[in-house]
């Protein structure tokens, strides 16, 4: 190709790994504006469930039965009484230097539905055979927190129905809803309870009460600078294959 006193002759291959190289790093550009549009829906939502106030929690059967619960994002109040005999205990969960568990106790509502209050973290014996039994206190509660579902792992490998039914605690590593639903037998909320840094009967926790994480403008940024990687790689292609005609 001539263009004025130069002549533009790439390769072949030359053309073919800069277009495949551009179509790859516009795609990353065009996901970080994806990501940057949820993470805004996101934040108008998380603005929304503040600006709620903290609301009671209440749920029967029929309420899960026909799919409703609390919403994720919203802070709760809640009444009722901890199975402290049938805790669930997350597995693999470190704290500074530390390994340890997440405590997760089942709260039953006046309803009888169970909803697992995730009351921090604790640390593992030093005999790894052995699991804490974290107290739980006996009497009614009144407790405050922040609702979110299940934590899930980066990868799940196989099956994660985990219903071993050997005893209590039990200890799980990142159940789905069906499992920690079949470890019992009455209907348990899809979700977790985060219980409220500052409120009694609770261990280690620090958790952040803020689930966006990156802001839709980093994700703009982000998505700027792949975009600038891809013409780059265009200038690079046009520059190393253009000469000027003797």
């Amino acid at each position: 190709m001539q263009i004025g006193p130069y002549r533009f002759a790439p390769p072949w291959w030359g053309v073919v790994l800069a277009l495949v190289g551009v179509l790859i790093l516009s795609s990353l550009g065009m996901w970080q504006i994806e990501r940057a549009h949820y993470k805004q829906r996101l934040v108008v939502a998380h603005a929304k469930a503040q600006a709620a106030g903290p609301q009671q929690l209440r749920i029967t059967p029929a309420d899960l039965a026909a799919g409703h619960g609390p919403r994720r994002g919203y802070r709760y109040v809640a009444s009722g009484h901890y199975d402290a005999a049938h805790q669930l205990l997350l597995a693999d969960q470190v704290q500074g230097t530390q390994t340890g568990y997440r405590v997760w106790t089942p709260l039953v509502l006046p309803s009888g539905v169970r909803v697992m209050v995730d009351r921090g973290w604790v640390a593992a014996p030093d005999d790894r055979h052995e699991l804490p039994t974290p107290p739980a206190p006996n009497d009614a509660v009144r407790v405050r927190g922040y609702w979110q579902g299940f934590p899930q792992p980066g990868l799940r490998f196989g099956a994660d129905r985990q219903c071993d039914h050997r005893g209590w605690p039990r200890a799980l590593n990142y159940p789905s809803t069906a499992s920690v639903r079949c470890q019992y037998e009455t209907p348990v909320a899809d979700g977790l309870l985060l219980l409220n840094p500052k409120a009694p009967g609770g261990f280690v926790r620090d958790w952040d009460e803020d689930p966006i994480g990156l802001r839709p403008w980093a994700h703009y940024v982000y998505a700027s600078q792949w975009f600038l990687m891809a013409l780059i790689a265009l200038i690079i292609l046009v520059v190393v294959n253009t000469r000027r005609r003797a």
